[in-house]
């Protein structure tokens, strides 16, 4: 009796993350993404059927939760939202307090720089490629593109990426500093 649902269980527990960071990178805000992942997998559920297997499972959904957020944009246009400082919970002191503030304002550049300073294109892009490190296959499946194409969007991305961070003054962080997303900046 539970076996289509623990097969189903199973692929939602193992691709959940997967999805639930794209949205989250797409929109900027933890419920929003819950929902967004919600609706990922609901429609995902309906339309299993349709799956072609010529791509992956996570190709798939991304390509779902993609297409969902576009249309969550398009139903409410948000305004340019500040990330607040305030916001952000530090962990106990016995860590050095200078370098948590220093990844802190590197961690908000980031996101800042991807929400707000290039094109929605090009952070589709460098978060499918650089922070859900799917190939370039994969990601030209979830866009409809070449892998051509692919290679040379995410260059163009990083490019745009890094070279905003070097206007703003926050590549300045990173001097001393090793980030989480190292493969994005190589500055």
């Amino acid at each position: 009796m539970g076996g289509p649902a623990i097969v189903w269980e199973e692929m939602v527990k193992s691709h959940q993350h997967y999805v639930y960071n794209l949205a989250y990178y797409l929109s900027q805000d933890p419920h929003e993404a819950d929902d967004l992942t919600q609706e990922t997998f609901l429609k995902a559920f309906e339309h299993l059927e349709d799956f072609r297997q010529e791509a992956g499972l996570r190709t798939w959904l991304c390509s779902i939760a993609l297409n969902t957020f576009k249309a969550s944009r398009r139903r409410k246009r948000i305004k340019h939202q500040s990330m607040c400082l305030e916001k952000i919970t530090l962990p106990d002191s016995s860590f050095n307090t200078e370098r948590i503030v220093i990844r802190k304002e590197l961690q908000w550049c980031i996101h800042h720089v991807l929400q707000y300073h290039v094109s929605r294109e090009q952070k589709i892009i460098l978060v499918l490629r650089d922070l859900n490190e799917m190939s370039y296959k994969e990601i030209a499946s979830v866009l409809g593109i070449s892998v051509s194409a692919v290679k040379s969007r995410v260059n163009r991305a990083r490019m745009a990426f890094k070279n905003h961070l070097v206007k703003s003054g926050c590549a300045k962080l990173m001097k001393d500093f090793t980030c989480y997303c190292e493969g994005v900046l190589e500055v």
